[in-house]
């Protein structure tokens, strides 16, 4: 067996073990699993055993189907054909595990992108799958010389000055169609694209080339002042409306809760839903947390073009 060992600076470590070559070459790719949790990940020497108690994913080709996932230890015992694995799969569970040893130390990843206006504070960037979250945080790098933190997820957590960022996502990748139709200028940096039965609107490509181009800075330590659950249109009216305190307070707990829900991922590979890693030892802290984080951080409904979404919030902040 290979094994490799996902870490979250040094806060949380999953290990997995595997006999399967796909995973294995997976993980040796650098932005299979980075472009969606913030972690490093190395590579030890080969296994015969299992060497921790817990806090690790055991996957192993088998003809047999199976799946075991016991969260008080935080631990998988996968079994599946390699040629039925679907690999997001993987990333996902690791996502839950992370999570599940995480909220037990004050940390929870929130799935957003986050860019730093200057030496201290950033703003967050939410919403659901297409929304614009990448086109937004693009376009204030870009426009207004913002730092990426994080384009898919952001390990957070509360501190005497609010909802600090410790690490964040830096692969960012784009819808080709949004490239084609509103940054045609980064065509020329980016991978050409299979011909296949996907839309461009399906397709993403990492644009990671242009950003090194046009030179984008990174950060990961900031203060969040600001978040924005966004929706871009390609037309139509904008307007940015703050959300009265009873929403914040939901809507911040629900950010909080999400990857350790689980609930919009499912084991494709095993026909399974993805369990909750939820623990109700730590449900009223993540309450109280956001109510805290809640009395320090302003929360926007935000819709309207990129364009014009991309000057009032830039300008909000000096530029």
């Amino acid at each position: 067996m290979e094994k490799y060992i996902i870490s979250v600076a040094d806060l949380s470590s999953i290990s997995i073990y595997t006999d399967i070559e796909k995973v294995s070459k997976k993980l040796s790719e650098t932005n299979q699993i980075k472009k969606t949790i913030p972690v490093t990940i190395k590579k030890c020497e080969n296994a015969n055993t299992i060497e921790e108690q817990n806090n690790y994913i055991l996957i192993l080709n088998n003809d047999k189907k199976y799946v075991e996932i016991n969260k008080v230890l935080n631990i998988a015992n996968i079994l599946v054909k390699p040629e039925e694995l679907f690999f997001p799969d993987i990333t996902y569970l690791t996502i839950g595990m992370l999570a599940n040893d995480l909220q037990s130390k004050g940390y929870y990843f929130i799935q957003s992108s986050v860019v730093k206006y200057d030496d201290e504070h950033s703003v967050m960037i939410v919403g659901d799958p297409g929304s614009g979250k990448t086109t937004m945080a693009f376009s204030l790098m870009k426009e207004y010389g913002f730092k990426l933190i994080a384009n898919d997820n952001v390990l957070v957590s509360l501190t005497d000055n609010g909802l600090e960022t410790y690490r964040g996502t830096k692969p960012m990748q784009m819808r080709y169609g949004v490239i084609k139709d509103t940054f045609p200028e980064i065509l020329p940096y980016v991978n050409e694209l299979e011909d296949d039965k996907k839309s461009n609107w399906d397709k993403k490509v990492f644009i990671d080339n242009y950003l090194h181009m046009i030179g984008s800075q990174y950060a990961d330590n900031s203060i969040i002042t600001d978040i924005y659950n966004i929706t871009v249109n390609a037309n139509g009216s904008t307007y940015i409306k703050e959300r009265e305190d009873i929403d914040k307070l939901l809507f911040l707990h629900e950010q909080l809760t999400k990857q350790i829900r689980s609930n919009r991922y499912a084991l494709v590979s095993l026909d399974t839903p993805l369990p909750s890693f939820e623990n109700e030892k730590f449900l009223q802290e993540r309450y109280d947390m956001a109510r805290k984080i809640q009395d320090k951080t302003n929360v926007y409904d935000a819709r309207g073009t990129a364009k014009v979404l991309t000057k009032r919030i830039g300008n909000k902040y000096g530029y």
